[in-house]
C-alpha cells in the first residue's frame, strides 16, 4: 500500500465516522420529538433562520447588517428554548449536538479554508496505518534500537582518519540526531553516500521507522519509482502526476538508491532539480540515499543538481567508507 493509497483509504474511514455521527444524531432527535413532538421546531429552526435570512438578503442587500443581527438573535433564543426543554425531558442540554471524534476538525481530517491541510488525528491515524501496514516486513525491524555495532570490521582505517566501525558510528548518530530533532533540525536535508553495501539504506529505514514511531507520516520511494512519478507526470499520467505532486509536498521525503534511476532526456535532471528546488526553498526535510560520489553526481546530474545536493544551508552530505558488510559478513 502507497501513501496516497493510506490516504484514500483513511478518508474513507472518516466519511463513514461522519455518516455515523449523524445517524446517531437523527435516532436522539427522533427519540425527545416522540416524548414531546413540540420540540421538532425548535430542532430545525436555525436551518429555517438562515434560509428566511438568505430570501430577505437578497430582497433587501441594504439591511444586511440589521437582518444578521436579528438572526443571531433568533437562533440563540431558538437554542435557549430547545435547551430548556431538553432539561424538562430529563436529557442533557448538549443532546442533539453534533458529537465529533475530533473537534478541531469536526472529523473531517482536514483544517483550513481556501487551502487544506490535514488535521492533527488525520496525521497521526495516517502514521499509525502505515506503521501498521509496514509492520509485517523485516524494514521495521531495522531501528536505531537494533542496530548491531558488532557487524562493522575492527581496526584499521577506512580514509585515514577513522575506522570503517568508528565512521560508520559517528554516521548512525547524525541520523539518529536528525530522525530525533525533527521537525527543528539544523539542515532539513540529509544526503548518504557511499559505496554499496555500507549500510545506507538501513539507517535511511531506522530515519523512517523513528519518525514513523513519533506520529509522522514521511513517504519513501526508491529511484526508480521517484523516476517513474516523474516520467509519469511529464506525459500527463494524472496518477503519476498526484504521486509527484506528493512527493513535491509531502513533510518528509526519502529517497533510497538515488542515481539508479533511468536518464531520461527532459525528464530525469529537470524533474529532480524541480523537486529539490521546491522542498528546499520551503524547507521540506528529504533524506537521499545514494551509491555515487560528488563526482558522479555532478557527471550524472549537471551543476544545478548537484548544487542543491550540495547546499550547505539546506542539506548534510555525508559519507560512508569501508568493506562491503554483506561480503565481509559472508567471509
Amino acid at each position: 500500500m502507497t501513501r496516497a493509497d493510506a490516504v484514500r483509504a483513511l478518508e474513507g474511514e472518516y466519511a463513514r465516522l461522519r455518516d455515523e455521527n449523524n445517524r446517531a444524531r437523527e435516532e436522539r432527535v427522533a427519540e425527545v420529538v416522540a416524548a414531546d413532538p413540540g420540540i421538532e421546531p425548535l430542532v430545525h429552526g436555525g436551518a429555517a433562520l438562515f434560509q428566511r435570512q438568505a430570501r430577505l438578503l437578497l430582497a433587501h442587500p441594504e439591511r444586511a447588517e440589521a437582518l444578521a443581527r436579528e438572526t443571531r438573535e433568533q437562533a440563540a433564543a431558538n437554542d435557549k428554548a430547545l435547551r430548556a426543554r431538553l432539561r424538562a425531558l430529563g436529557r442533557p442540554e448538549n443532546y442533539l449536538d453534533p458529537v465529533y471524534r475530533c473537534p478541531v476538525c469536526r472529523d473531517t481530517g482536514y483544517v483550513g479554508y481556501g487551502v487544506r491541510e490535514a488535521c492533527a488525528c488525520f496525521r497521526q491515524r495516517l502514521a499509525q496505518r502505515i506503521f501498521d501496514e509496514a509492520s509485517g516486513g523485516t524494514e521495521t525491524e531495522q531501528s536505531f534500537a537494533n542496530y548491531d555495532e558488532s557487524i562493522f570490521p575492527e581496526g584499521g582505517s577506512a580514509d585515514g582518519d577513522y575506522s570503517q566501525k568508528e565512521r560508520s558510528l559517528m554516521v548512525r548518530n547524525l541520523c539518529r540526531a536528525y530522525a530525533d530533532s525533527y521537525p527543528a533540525t539544523e539542515r532539513p536535508g540529509l544526503l548518504l553516500m557511499g559505496n554499496t553495501g555500507l549500510g545506507k539504506t538501513y539507517l535511511l529505514n531506522c530515519i523512517q521507522n523513528e519518525l514513523i514511531s513519533r506520529g509522522f507520516a514521511p513517504v519513501r520511494v526508491t529511484g526508480y519509482r521517484l523516476f517513474e512519478a516523474m516520467r509519469g507526470a511529464h506525459f500527463g499520467d494524472e496518477e503519476k502526476q498526484a504521486a509527484f505532486q506528493e512527493m513535491l509536498s509531502c513533510d518528509v521525503l526519502l529517497i533510497d538508491d538515488l542515481g539508479t534511476e533511468p536518464m531520461m532526456q527532459n525528464i530525469t535532471r529537470e524533474y529532480l532539480f524541480t523537486l529539490l528546488n521546491e522542498r528546499q526553498t520551503h524547507r521540506r526535510h528529504t533524506v537521499m540515499a545514494t551509491n555515487l560520489n560528488h563526482a558522479d553526481l555532478m557527471t550524472r546530474y549537471g551543476e544545478r543538481v548537484f548544487s542543491r545536493l550540495m547546499d550547505g544551508m539546506n542539506m548534510l552530505p555525508v559519507e560512508l567508507k569501508g568493506r562491503d558488510l554483506r561480503l565481509y559478513g559472508r567471509r
